[in-house]
């Protein structure tokens, strides 16, 4: 079963020290997202069709709601992997640029001396016991680090992903239903009939605009939710699965297991949290600043 080993959440996004041993679902985050090897089995990430071994040697630079999946090199054994998302309103004021969301020039990341010493910097940070870190300047040198394989500046780097021309006002109307009601789960084909389209040709439309399905999306927005209640609230996962939809708790489990490969509760067992705090916070949740010792 995999594992979280350490997760931090703070003004930059979040970054964690997962082990796997399962397959993740193709799924999209609204963040930049990087991986990186650390030890044991190896990781296949597919972008686009396209798979990349995570090694050694190779990284993985994701782009915002960039569908994506991962596997285990081999069925069953545990690889551990640095996971970093890196939030582009964040990232744009680091860099003082106009707001927008970073668009790494490549996929595939090669394992230079620098990009390798910020990642084991992070690392350390994450595993170490002090209740203050300070991740922030390391990940913006991990995420600069990134995007200079091929020469790139990171401020230049960061371009507007908003499609070309207005967006349809039927996907702006199934955007919005889905983001402000996460738990709905029958938006999608509520804004099709009322927008008098098929479910495909709606389902096209969105995707074309957007550049995620429909499915994809209402899952990231989902799963969003389900993390800022896990990080910022003190409520059961019992509440979070009802007040997200979920029929049950074990759907939510496997829900959230096939996105992230953990259990909502591993991954609130080593969470700590930097920063300011989220405005649906209500308690400090138990054992929140201790992380889980572990060999790295």
């Amino acid at each position: 079963m995999s594992r979280a080993v350490a997760v931090c959440h703070g003004p930059f996004g979040r970054v964690s020290i997962y082990d796997l041993d399962r397959p993740l679902v193709l799924h999209a985050h609204r963040e930049a997202h990087l991986i990186f090897f650390l030890e044991g089995s190896r990781g296949l990430v597919s972008i686009k069709g396209r798979s990349t071994l995570v090694d050694p040697f190779m990284g993985v630079a994701i782009n915002p709601w960039e569908p994506h999946s991962f596997q285990p090199e081999r069925a069953g054994s545990f690889g551990l992997f640095l996971v970093v998302y890196l939030k582009p309103e964040w990232l744009a004021a680091q860099t003082m640029t106009p707001a927008g969301a970073l668009a790494f020039p490549a996929s595939e990341l090669v394992l230079t001396r620098e990009l390798a010493s910020w990642r084991d910097e992070v690392v350390g940070m994450l595993m170490s016991s002090h209740r203050e870190l300070n991740l922030e300047p390391v990940l913006m040198a991990l995420a600069q680090a990134s995007s200079e394989p091929i020469g790139l500046d990171l401020a230049s780097a960061l371009i507007h992903l908003a499609p070309k021309g207005a967006l349809d006002r039927r996907v702006l109307r199934a955007r919005s239903l889905i983001e402000d009601h996460p738990s709905h789960e029958g938006a999608l084909e509520r804004v099709a009939r009322e927008a008098g389209l098929s479910r495909a040709h709606f389902f096209k439309l969105f995707r074309e605009q957007v550049g995620v399905t429909p499915t994809v999306f209402a899952n990231t927005v989902r799963l969003d939710a389900a993390l800022d209640r896990l990080v910022f609230s003190g409520d059961p996962v019992t509440r979070i699965s009802h007040a997200l939809g979920f029929s049950c708790q074990s759907v939510f489990t496997r829900f959230f297991t096939a996105h992230m490969g953990m259990a909502p509760r591993d991954y609130r067992r080593v969470l700590r949290r930097v920063g300011p705090t989220s405005p649906l916070a209500k308690t400090i949740l138990p054992g929140q600043m201790a992380l889980k010792a572990c060999h790295v």
